[in-house]
């Protein structure tokens, strides 16, 4: 059944990496009452329409994909991990490997249309959080085996003048049918990673671009095969 599809789409969208219980509400949503946590997924708040439920991606042959926005609260330790221009980067990233791999099933437009029909699905996002933390040790480093492999790690972390952090990211986005300014779809999302990075923005930044990578390749399969059912 189509709608169906829908919860497909988040299944995968919203899986994939570890998560602590936390989302944002950073003001780009339009409403955020409607959002309801996922009894399913984790980390995950949720506003489902009737009609996306009812077969609203059928009709679908055209995304409208503007460019990921950045609505970030910073701290003076975010703002070291990342520059303006490291955001600005990770934007432009979502926007072409979305674009890259949706083409191959939808037109996809970069540029707002002239007209937006019943069959163009507007999809916008923003970053609202994206943070390095030191990861702390749990109580199973203070077994005998894993200490020797933590002290290892550590020695080895050191010398190459590397940090293990956690890297974790927020996202919330929304989906538009044709005309409407009403959101068939408001999500808002966080999830963490275990990377092992340099302290420089490029680094950060690749570190990011792996959490990405997972959503955006988990996305596009799960549309893609909205199509058929």
């Amino acid at each position: 059944m189509r709608h169906i599809a829908i919860w497909a789409i988040l299944a995968l969208f919203i899986t994939g990496c570890a998560s602590t219980q936390q989302t944002t509400r950073s003001g780009f949503l339009p409403d955020y009452q409607r959002l309801k946590p996922s009894d399913t997924y984790p980390d995950t708040a949720l506003y489902v329409s009737e009609q996306l439920k009812n077969g609203g991606l059928k009709q679908v042959r055209t995304i409208y994909l503007p460019h990921f926005e950045v609505w970030l609260q910073l701290n003076d330790e975010a703002k070291v991990s990342l520059s303006p221009a490291d955001l600005a980067k990770l934007s432009i990233y979502m926007q072409a490997q979305l674009q890259q791999k949706l083409s191959v099933h939808y037109q996809v437009l970069l540029a707002k249309p002239k007209e937006l029909g019943p069959d163009v699905l507007t999809i916008r996002g923003a970053f609202t959080q994206i943070e390095f933390a030191p990861t702390e040790m749990e109580i199973r480093d203070f077994i005998p085996v894993r200490l020797v492999y933590s002290a290892g790690k550590s020695a080895y972390l050191m010398a190459t003048e590397q940090s293990e952090v956690v890297t974790s990211v927020s996202l919330e986005s929304m989906f538009y049918l044709g005309e409407s300014q009403e959101p068939v779809l408001m999500m808002s999302a966080h999830k963490e990673v275990e990377s092992v990075v340099k302290q420089s923005g490029d680094e950060n930044a690749q570190a990011v671009k792996a959490v990405l990578d997972i959503w955006i390749d988990n996305f596009v399969t799960a549309i893609s095969k909205s199509k058929t059912i």
